[in-house]
Order: structure tokens, then C-alpha cells, then sequence
């Protein structure tokens, strides 16, 4: 793959700094893709970060199989951008941001692909009412495989307290879940589920990282897909409500 360190430079920077330029997307396949996704992953461990989890791609929304159907891609989740519910959170930079309220699955065990859903379940300790960050850092029409390389937009999450009564629950990806700022309901879940199943996500998760060298390991946190999407236009407080997990709250400050 030769010429991508540009890339796997550029796409760190925008990341950790929040600044562009953006790199050309290089001319790669999705599991080259992904390796390159894990060479930034490694640029921000080299610097004093560590992995805290990962995000399972695609799952839900009008992004469901947005590469193909059943293609679910992962992202990395750097433990400098975990915040727990209540944290204040300063979002700068160049670019665009949006919370996307989510269940955050807490991992006890460790977990190597390829495994199925019911392995994958009982990996989980507990279930969490979660926000994902997202950083957009690519325009709309941007190529896959940049778009892959990028880690799907992830830039933290912000996580409340895990339940693992939630995990031996009712259906997760079915759950009412209602997004307010301040005191006004800005989102909410769809009248009609639209969301993978959590625990196979997880499963397709681990196989997948096996694929590329990695596995799952007790303390990680995944995020497996958006109940809805609200834009940051400004200083604020966030909050979402998980029907039967909890809730969780950021203050947004820019």
C-alpha cells in the first residue's frame, strides 16, 4: 500500500486536532481499508493514548447497509475521548459535530471471532445508555474507503451507568429512546425499529476484528448503532433517555 502514510497522517491529524487537510482517498480494498483505519489507531497509542473500544458501523437508519447489504465495518474508540454522563465536553475545531444516542455494550470477557450471538452476549456485563460523538470530518459523497480509513466519523462517546439487567432484557434494538436540549425533545427512536440486533453486532464485530489481528477485551466498550441524530449548533445540555437502560447526559461546550 504504498504512498498511504499521507493518508494515515492526514486522517490522524483530523482527528486529534480537529483540522484538516483532508487526504485523497487512497486506492485500496475495505480490509486495506480498515488495516490503514488501525495504523491511525496506533499513531494515537504511540502518542500516550490507549483503545477503549470500538463502534460497529452501519447498523441502523438511513446509514443501514450504507456499503452493502450486511456489510458492518468497525471504528476504533480512543480512551481520551471517553466521558462519563454529566462530563462537560469541549467540541472545536474545523468541523461539523453530532450526538447520536446509543447503547454502549460493556464487555466482562474477553471475546475472539468468530463467534455467535449468544457467545457474544454472554461476553457483555452489562448494557449502557450511551452518546457517540461524531466528528464530521469527510464531505457527504467522500470515497468508501476514505470513509473507512476515517473510522466512520467516531470522535468519543460519553457514557452513563451500565445495567445488566438491560442485557438479559427485552429486544435492546427495539427500545424507546428520546433525545432533549435543555428541556426541549429534539429526537427520538423510530415508530418502527430500523436497528441490528446489539449482541449479533458484536459478534460480527469480533469476527471481523479477528480478520484484521484484534480481539475484544474485558472493560471495552462498543457502540452498535444510532436510535436517531441530533446536529450541535451550539452550547448545550444533552440529554437521552433508554427505555428500561437509563439515561445519559453531556454538556456541550464550543
Amino acid at each position: 500500500m504504498a504512498g498511504t502514510s499521507a493518508v494515515v497522517d492526514g486522517l490522524y491529524e483530523a482527528r486529534a486536532h480537529g483540522r484538516g487537510p483532508i487526504p485523497d482517498a487512497p486506492d485500496v480494498t475495505r480490509d486495506e481499508a480498515l488495516d490503514l483505519q488501525l495504523a491511525v489507531l496506533d499513531r494515537f497509542v504511540a502518542a500516550g493514548d490507549a483503545l477503549a473500544g470500538w463502534k460497529v458501523s452501519f447498523t441502523s437508519g438511513k446509514s443501514r447497509d450504507r456499503m452493502g447489504p450486511g456489510y458492518r465495518p468497525f471504528g476504533y474508540i480512543v480512551r481520551s475521548r471517553v466521558f462519563s454522563s454529566g462530563a462537560t465536553v469541549t467540541l472545536a475545531g474545523e468541523f461539523g459535530f453530532a450526538l447520536e444516542p446509543e447503547l454502549c455494550l460493556v464487555l466482562g470477557a474477553k471475546l475472539r471471532g468468530p463467534v455467535d450471538r449468544e457467545a457474544a452476549r454472554a461476553a457483555v456485563a452489562g448494557v449502557a445508555p450511551a452518546f457517540e460523538i461524531n466528528q464530521q470530518r469527510l464531505a457527504a459523497a467522500a470515497p468508501d474507503a476514505l470513509r473507512l480509513v476515517d473510522g466512520t466519523g467516531n470522535w468519543g462517546i460519553v457514557v452513563g451507568s451500565p445495567s445488566s439487567a438491560a442485557r438479559d432484557g427485552a429486544d435492546l434494538a427495539a427500545i424507546d429512546v428520546r433525545v432533549f436540549a435543555g428541556d426541549q425533545q429534539v429526537g427520538s427512536s423510530p415508530a418502527t425499529p430500523d436497528m441490528d440486533d446489539p449482541f449479533a453486532s458484536l459478534a460480527t464485530l469480533a469476527t471481523l476484528l479477528d480478520r484484521h489481528g484484534r480481539g475484544l477485551e474485558p472493560g471495552d466498550r462498543v457502540i452498535t448503532g444510532s436510535f436517531t441524530r441530533v446536529a450541535v449548533a451550539g452550547p448545550a445540555r444533552f440529554r437521552a433517555t433508554f427505555d428500561g437502560v437509563g439515561e445519559v447526559v453531556v454538556d456541550v461546550a464550543q
